[in-house]
């Protein structure tokens, strides 16, 4: 999707972050849906992105009619909107049900997380990634 990008006037140098982006999408190795929601916060530099188009995002790699993996889902919306945005940070995690775990092999229901990680949340010596983790405990 076309990403329109807004000048950061204020230079603002804070988490910005969408949390619980429902989406729905369909399991490229069972043929079956997986839903549950994408968290993205990014940490601009010279620009920042209206908020409707981090769903937007989203969806266009996680939707009803996409066959994909969540792992593949996961990094794909990451430099997506790295490309577009070059923020100082960025970091995206999915959390989703997958039906054929609840119905096919294991049958045991349960909820699988990726995250991708760049810049500034992948900084082992700057506390963007925790407090991100901490904003989404408390969202």
């Amino acid at each position: 999707p076309t990403i329109k990008l807004f000048e950061n006037i204020q230079k603002y140098d804070q988490i910005i972050a969408q949390v619980g982006i429902p989406i729905s999408a369909l399991c490229e190795h069972h043929q079956v849906a997986f839903h549950g929601e994408v968290s993205i916060a990014y940490i601009p530099k010279d620009h920042l992105i209206g908020l409707s188009k981090l769903g937007r995002v989203a969806e266009f790699y996680l939707n009803p009619t996409i066959k994909t993996i969540q792992e593949r889902a996961t990094s794909q919306i990451l430099y997506h909107l790295k490309s577009a945005l070059q923020p100082r940070g960025i970091m995206v995690i999915i959390k989703a049900h997958h039906t054929c775990i609840g119905y096919r092999g294991v049958k045991k229901p349960s909820l699988t997380i990726t995250s991708a990680v760049d810049g500034l949340f992948a900084d082992e010596n700057h506390s963007a990634k925790q407090e991100f983790l901490q904003l989404l405990n408390h969202g």
